[in-house]
């Protein structure tokens, strides 16, 4: 017993929610890289716009300039600060090195802007420290805003797949509840396009199924409506006594008849037609060799001059259908029996006859057969299934059954 396998739904969320979840990690990762670099350019936009008013503060107040260290705000002293200091004094201590040049540079965790002025020097500072911290903070609002929107698209998600995927279920469930005898079509109602090459190979399927079903229901019939006469004659003359040896004929007669039935039976359900190669004219110098031992049986063939007929058909099947050709030929025709194959695959079977009809029907016989009717359904069955064109014509006295192998 197997197990249940593995989900559609399931696979297709997680591939869907993986590829959304990739892209959105994406996004937010690049989202992030924009954001730091924008905050940055803020933070030294701002550290610039600190340093020119402090610059531009001191120079223009009265007095010296006192050397000291200014926090930028109260709630963050040590984190932003700005020195102050005059050329020539000694600097107030600060967490960072003095900077050889104006300008940005970095130090000790640090972002630092000097400028340079008539008469003080200004240091702008910003803890790097400081800087991330900010960012995190932007970063976790973006993160909870864009957090109810995942949430929002998985269950999108999830809900678009399983009603994309419920046509599929009540399709498996329809099948799941049949009889075992419900052989009918599986309509394609709901189904999307995808899927209706499923439905379609399921109905042939289920088609060929129902031809194999009925095909052994007909030659169970077949065999007991063909088995009875001849069955309960043996049994008659075995009875009453009579000559056992007497039975052998009609052994013969019972014997064809069942290989007949059996040939019917694998016709009709397609078994044995291989791909062959087979050698269409070997098989019919077989057979008409074996044909012309029977006595009484006039025969010509005519071989076209040929070596070999090398055809992709399965062998066995195409001595089945030249076998019972060649037999209704004999059964029904009461003069010589004529057989021309050409180069082009093309097969004429030529015999007088009396009758004015070729009977088809299995079982049919006519007024002066010998045989038990099936030979000509075999040969419509077996040529059906091969691709072969057999076109029978009767007149003038004549027969003539004309087989194109291609």
């Amino acid at each position: 017993m197997t197990g249940r396998g593995w989900s559609i739904r399931w696979r297709l969320t997680r591939a869907t929610l993986a590829v959304v979840g990739l892209g959105w990690l994406g996004t937010i990762l690049l989202t992030l890289w924009f954001l730091d670099h924008e905050m940055n350019e803020g933070f030294d936009e701002e550290m610039a716009l600190v340093a020119r008013t402090a610059l531009l503060s001191v120079e223009s107040a009265p007095g010296p300039v006192l050397p000291r260290i200014v926090g930028m705000s109260p709630e963050e002293e040590d984190e932003r600060l700005v020195r102050l200091s005059r050329p020539g004094l000694a600097l107030p201590a600060a967490p960072w090195p003095q900077p050889a040049e104006d300008g940005f540079s970095e130090a000790n965790g640090w972002r630092i802007l000097r400028a340079t002025g008539d008469s003080a020097v200004i240091e702008v500072a910003q803890s790097r420290a400081w800087r991330r911290e900010e960012l995190f903070e932007a970063a976790s609002a973006l993160i909870v805003l864009v957090l109810p929107m995942i949430l929002l698209l998985v269950w999108g998600i999830t809900r678009s797949l399983a009603r994309t995927l419920a046509p599929v279920e009540a399709l498996a469930g329809a099948i799941g509840a049949r009889r075992p005898d419900d052989l009918s079509p599986v309509t394609g109602t709901g189904i999307p396009r995808e899927l209706l090459p499923l439905t379609e190979g399921l109905n042939l399927y289920l088609a060929r199924i129902e031809d194999l079903r009925q095909a052994e229901r007909r030659f169970v019939a077949n065999a007991a409506h063909e088995l009875r006469t001849p069955v309960a004659a043996i049994r008659a003359r075995l009875d009453l006594g009579g000559d056992p040896a007497g039975a052998v004929p009609m052994l013969d007669d019972l014997t064809r008849r069942v290989e007949r039935l059996l040939q019917l039976a694998r016709s009709e359900a397609g078994v044995g037609l291989g791909g062959g190669p087979a050698d269409v004219l070997r098989i019919l110098r077989l057979l008409v060799e074996d044909t012309a031992r029977k006595e009484g049986v006039a025969l010509h063939f005519d071989d076209g001059d040929m070596e070999s007929l090398i055809l992709p058909l399965d062998p066995d099947a195409v001595a089945i259908l030249l076998r019972n050709l060649i037999d209704n030929a004999v059964d029904h025709g009461d003069g010589t029996l004529r057989l021309t194959l050409t180069p082009e695959a093309r097969l004429t079977v030529e015999n007088p006859t009396t009758g004015d009809a070729f009977v088809e029907a299995a079982f049919g016989k006519g007024p002066q057969s010998h045989g038990i009717g099936l030979g000509l359904s075999i040969v419509a069955t077996l040529a059906a299934a091969m691709g072969i064109t057999v076109e029978k014509t009767i007149g003038g006295g004549k027969a003539r059954v004309v087989v194109a192998f291609r």
